[in-house]
């Protein structure tokens, strides 16, 4: 037991003590004196370290009370003594025996009698003293209990206001990719028909006039890609609905030989298009379609804008759990080794397609030999996640 609970057990039996020798002591007031400097005592030596020096004057002070009192009841007092040991069981009894016979002139049976039940009264401040360490202890199981359970609410609401923050993240970063996405597919889908639509009347007004009804033919083709761009644009922001939606390869081929024909706006331009033993049935994530749709649009105007391109050939296959997509022109491009860390970082259309591959777990490679060449490779997942 600490110093507070040893004061509360030694200053209760104090006072039952003092309490009985009252009623019979011949000299109540001298009692109650010795009893307060024994309180005294009892509260210093909760407060210092100076233990024995205070056990030794409580002892002393106890023997004036207990012939003060003139009572076997107030040899109880020296249960609190803690002179020696385990002195408090022992102190009550042994030291009645010679003042029972010396002073109280009672006989040997009496005085063995008392020196019992002085016993017996030791004994019970001894389990009342075993009951209070037990209650303190258990008081202070309760205690910890409800620290720890304090802990572990402080910790589950710092859990809590964690998980909000990460959730507030979550949320901050699917927006941000809402907005790559929808800005990749505007670039892919808008930049190249407005690329198309400008050699278009470029093209009219070169042989305007030579040939007006041809030209005029041109312009309105022109006119056509433009107000179709609107509809990418349109298409680009409704695509965010289908991203956990499925497409058949089959699509994807259709979407791809409609943009090569698109894209072929006259003789000298020629886009060939391959799907060895592709899978016509195979399913792969509409992000998936957009972005490769995307990605050959991008890179069929990159051809013609930076490497004069009028010949490509386009494949797409799927292998291992993979989709890719190849792209090869015989532009004259000066994309290089050594100058494609530059380019791809100062330009806009390779940058995503390698951000988007490598989001994937896919990849995007880039050469230049006789001709651009670049090829696309994504994994394919179903619907659980797992790869086919």
């Amino acid at each position: 037991m600490n110093k507070n609970q040893i004061f509360l057990q030694d200053s209760a039996v104090l006072i039952i003590t003092t309490l009985i020798s009252l009623l019979i002591s011949p000299l109540p007031y001298i009692c109650l004196l010795f009893c307060g400097i024994l309180m005294i005592i009892t509260s210093f030596r909760s407060l210092t370290d100076h233990q024995k020096v205070l056990s030794v004057l409580y002892s002393a002070t106890a023997l004036l009370f207990i012939f003060a009192a003139g009572s076997p009841a107030a040899f109880l007092v020296l249960y609190s003594s803690r002179l020696f040991k385990g002195s408090g069981l022992l102190l009550p009894p042994v030291l009645w025996l010679p003042y029972g016979i010396l002073t109280m002139q009672k006989s040997a049976a009496e005085v063995l009698f008392i020196s019992i039940l002085l016993l017996a009264g030791a004994l019970l401040l001894l389990a009342a003293e075993k009951s209070i360490r037990s209650y303190y202890t258990a008081l202070g199981r309760i205690s910890q209990a409800f620290s720890a359970t304090a802990v572990s609410e402080m910790t589950q609401k710092k859990l809590n206001r964690e998980l909000m923050i990460k959730r507030y993240l979550d949320d901050k970063n699917a927006r941000l990719e809402e907005r790559e996405s929808i800005s990749r597919n505007i670039h892919n889908s808008v930049g190249h028909t407005i690329t198309a639509a400008i050699m278009t009347l470029d093209a009219a007004d070169m042989i305007f006039d030579a040939n007006p009804a041809l030209a005029r033919e041109k312009m309105n083709t022109a006119n056509s890609r433009i107000r179709g761009s609107l509809d990418s644009i349109r298409h680009a922001v409704r695509v965010l609905d289908h991203e956990s939606s499925f497409v058949l390869a089959e699509d994807l081929i259709q979407e791809l030989n409609s943009i090569a024909d698109s894209f072929s706006m006259s003789n000298t331009i020629v886009i060939q298009t391959d799907y060895p033993d592709m899978n016509e049935k195979l399913r792969l994530p509409h992000e998936h379609n957009e972005f490769l749709c995307g990605a050959m649009q991008e890179l069929l105007s990159n051809g013609v804008r930076h490497g004069g391109a009028d010949h490509f050939i386009v494949s797409v296959s799927a292998y291992s759990g993979n989709i890719s997509l190849k792209v090869t022109d015989n532009g004259k491009s000066i994309f290089s080794e050594e100058n494609r860390t530059l380019l791809i970082s100062e330009g806009y259309g390779l940058k995503k397609l390698i951000a988007y591959a490598e989001k994937c777990g896919g990849s995007a490679e880039f050469t230049n030999d006789q001709g651009f060449k670049a090829e696309i490779k994504l994994p394919l997942y179903d619907a659980n996640g797992k790869q086919n």
